[in-house]
């Protein structure tokens, strides 16, 4: 297992945020890369404007600033469409992975690789966050407008909120990746509340969709050296994608899972299909001019992204869902990312009314009755 780190090729600090700590330990664990300083990330845009390709410009570079906004944030989830009650950190922005189907690309202003490096006001809404709610179970992470281990080589986040965590059990932090930037992670003791997960799909479209990330198989590497160090992991298979070849190719990672991981110690597994809006689909086309992901028959969703026909994702999720019980079990919780009330009755026969019924699915709040 080979671990793959972005290759930075410019950091630009806000002067106001450079003396923050967080600020001087991602200098450090950067060593000799080419330094500018700006007012603010306005400066950043401007320098982006004169090249080609802003958005895989921005994934080679580095923003360290002060967030302003609210870290904690309910999960935007999509309209009309059943969510799970997630709240998300947003403590760094953007992913130096390029994945063909991400929604990142449309859906942040700024492409660049940013770390909000203000860490004392994030501790400070944590405890303000989990206060208000101590009367609830949570589910919150750091994954979903960036990737949660991307560039903790050098922020070394995860490290921090494994211990602020580690004494909140009534909270899950989930760690969200797709990488295999493990270290700081298996120095932390673990702890029942805190998931580690992976973003999986088939090896062929990995290779051929999901650009600087690691294969499959490293994946799941170290997701089993993490779990063997006492974590609980989690598998989000997001987007699963129709090609020719899809179920055997999607099989085949679910028997490679099987073989490395206890599903006793998986907290959860996610099922979503491709979708995405349709300015999103022209953008794709400009950017990846070889993808054929975006060229299959859709619909317009209730939501206004485009989407696989209800039969299709129907037959996408009930053959994964067969060969994850096949292969697994059937004790792990399965639950879908942004799907109508009807595919779950129809797929996992399961009939959540709302997301908060979900939440408590995926809470496993028996482990919490001795409290």
């Amino acid at each position: 297992m080979i671990e793959s780190k972005p290759q930075i090729e410019r950091v630009f600090i806000e002067k106001s945020s450079s003396l923050y700590p967080l600020s001087e330990k991602v200098l450090n664990n950067l060593g000799d890369i080419p330094q500018q300083e700006v007012d603010d990330e306005e400066e950043v845009r401007e320098y982006l404007r004169l090249v080609k390709d802003p958005i895989g410009k921005g994934k080679k570079m580095l923003l360290l600033k002060s967030f302003k906004g609210d870290f904690i944030k309910p999960c935007p989830c999509t309209p009309h469409y059943l969510g799970c009650n997630y709240f998300i950190i947003n403590a760094d922005l953007n992913c130096p992975m390029d994945c063909s189907y991400c929604i990142l690309q449309h859906y942040l202003d700024n492409p660049v690789l940013t770390v909000h490096v203000n860490t004392q006001d994030l501790w400070a809404e944590l405890d303000r966050f989990l206060k208000t709610n101590k009367d609830r179970f949570l589910r919150i992470g750091t994954g979903e407008l960036g990737d949660s281990l991307a560039l903790d080589h050098l922020t070394e986040r995860s490290r921090e909120l494994i211990s602020y965590f580690r004494d909140r059990p009534r909270a899950n932090l989930e760690l969200k990746t797709k990488t295999t930037h493990i270290q700081n992670v298996m120095s932390e003791k673990p702890a029942e509340n805190i998931v580690i997960a992976w973003s999986l799909n088939s090896e062929k479209m990995a290779a051929a969709e999901e650009t600087l990330a690691p294969p499959v198989r490293d994946r799941i590497e170290a997701a089993r050296q993490v779990q063997s160090r006492g974590f609980r992991v989690a598998f989000h298979w997001d987007p699963l994608i129709l090609y020719p070849g899809w179920e055997q190719g999607y099989s085949e990672v679910i028997e490679q899972l099987s073989s490395k991981i206890d599903p006793c110690r998986i907290a959860w597994i996610s099922l979503g299909s491709l979708r995405f809006p349709k300015p999103l689909k022209s953008l794709i086309r400009k950017r990846f001019p070889s993808t054929r992901i975006i060229y299959q028959e859709m619909v317009n969703g209730k939501d206004g992204k485009f989407r696989y026909f209800k039969p299709l994702r129907i037959k996408l999720y009930q053959k994964v869902v067969e060969r994850l019980i096949t292969h697994i079990g059937d004790k792990v919780p399965l639950y879908f990312c942004m799907e109508s009330k009807e595919i779950w009755k129809k797929v996992l026969n399961k009939e959540p009314g709302s997301k908060e019924e979900v939440e408590y699915f995926l809470s496993l709040l028996p482990r919490f009755d001795a409290d």
